[in-house]
């Protein structure tokens, strides 16, 4: 059969069609599918979300993420579809990490859980994360998930705790400075007015009056160690006591002190003994050391029975002095012992001559010995003595 030819008008009808197919064509490979809109409008939803999302196969593996969720991780979207989170944690971390996973792949119920990461490079957060499992149309399972990143907000828990803290502790402090001004301050003045009348009346013998009149001088001393330590104690809450460490003789200081409190243990019949092997030195601010080795050894003496002994000692250990008061008094039980250093009471236990206290001397003596590079701790058992020790260093 013979080709038919194709008239000139023919011919440019069917060049006139092609164009439009042509054109058809240029126009349909310029828009998207319907499968890609799509998918751009749930990207788009997804990263307007605050809150990373992702969604994760049955193997754990990242198929979904927003932007938000490369964000916290520092990863950019290549980094992250098709891999585990796991991998960008410590390892520690990774056995709960995928644990909680499987958990929910398996029985489907809904879990928030909160968790401490640290993510690659050493950055650490805290993040509260929501997982749920679906199921598409071909059976295949799911984990979709949203994350809080709630680090700020667990700082802010923590700090607000801390502030708690602060606050019940200065309110314990302004009930023991209540204290002792009301009742520590007022009993030592009663004896001191009560036996000074009894003086004035001439109604007692000499050797009774020279009695007194010792009762009288120990007195007034530990109401001025009272004192002392209540101003003290205010000037390092208000940040107005000064401190200047400085090269210190231990020995002279220590006897010093014995000296000051030689009348209170010759009324109880108390030896007081210091030994050292030589004349040491600390770097230390001498006053805060005086107030220390002042309130250590009126208590060892305080609390040991008439007929007793203390010991004092300083030895040199590596970088440090140590100083010891030892006493074979009442000692302490282990209730007592575990407060011993902190302000947790409006009660103090009276000496063996029922002598007053305020409790405040051993709070001063750790905060001194702090301030000044040491540590201070007791030994002790109830019925058997104490020994308190301190440590101060040998240069700054």
């Amino acid at each position: 059969m013979a080709n038919k030819k194709l008239t000139y008008e023919e011919l440019e009808n069917q060049i006139v069609e092609l164009k439009k197919q042509i054109e058809i064509l240029k126009f349909q490979s310029s828009i998207k599918s319907d499968k890609e809109i799509r998918e751009d409008y749930y990207n788009s939803i997804l990263n307007n979300i605050g809150d990373p999302v992702f969604v994760k196969d049955d193997q754990s593996r990242l198929v979904i993420v927003n932007d938000a969720f490369s964000t916290i991780f520092s990863l950019s979207r290549e980094n992250i579809i098709g891999k585990t989170l796991a991998e960008d944690v410590s390892p520690e971390e990774q056995e709960i990490f995928l644990k909680i996973d499987k958990q929910v792949l398996e029985d489907g119920i809904e879990n928030i859980n909160e968790e401490t990461l640290t993510i690659r490079g050493g950055k650490t957060r805290t993040i509260s994360t929501r997982k749920t499992r679906f199921i598409d149309s071909e059976g295949k399972k799911y984990r979709g998930g949203v994350i809080h990143d709630i680090t700020e907000r667990k700082k802010s828990e923590v700090s607000l705790k801390e502030s708690e803290q602060q606050l019940k502790e200065l309110n314990t402090t302004k009930d023991k400075l209540f204290s002792i001004i009301a009742h520590d301050l007022r009993t030592p003045f009663t004896n001191i007015i009560g036996l000074t009348g009894l003086l004035i009346d001439n109604s007692i013998d000499f050797e009774e009056s020279e009695k007194y009149i010792k009762i009288l001088n120990s007195s007034a001393k530990n109401t001025l160690i009272l004192l002392d330590n209540l101003l003290n104690w205010a000037k390092s809450q208000t940040g107005q006591l000064i401190f200047k460490p400085e090269k210190i003789i231990i020995s002279n200081v220590i006897q010093e002190i014995i000296a000051l409190n030689k009348l209170h243990a010759d009324t109880k019949s108390i030896s007081v003994s210091y030994t050292s092997s030589n004349d040491l030195e600390v770097f230390a601010d001498v006053n805060m050391l005086r107030t220390v080795l002042r309130n250590l050894i009126s208590n060892a003496i305080k609390f040991t029975n008439t007929g007793g002994h203390v010991n004092i000692k300083s030895i040199l250990k590596n970088n440090h002095v140590e100083i010891s008061i030892s006493d074979n008094g009442i000692g302490m039980n282990e209730e007592k012992h575990k407060f011993l250093f902190e302000i947790i009471s409006n009660t103090t236990t009276l000496g063996t001559a029922n002598e007053n206290g305020s409790g405040l001397g051993l709070v001063l003596c750790k905060e001194f010995v702090n301030k000044n590079g040491g540590t201070i701790w007791a030994e002790s058992e109830e019925g058997k003595g104490s020994c308190f020790k301190f440590t101060l260093p040998l240069n700054p």
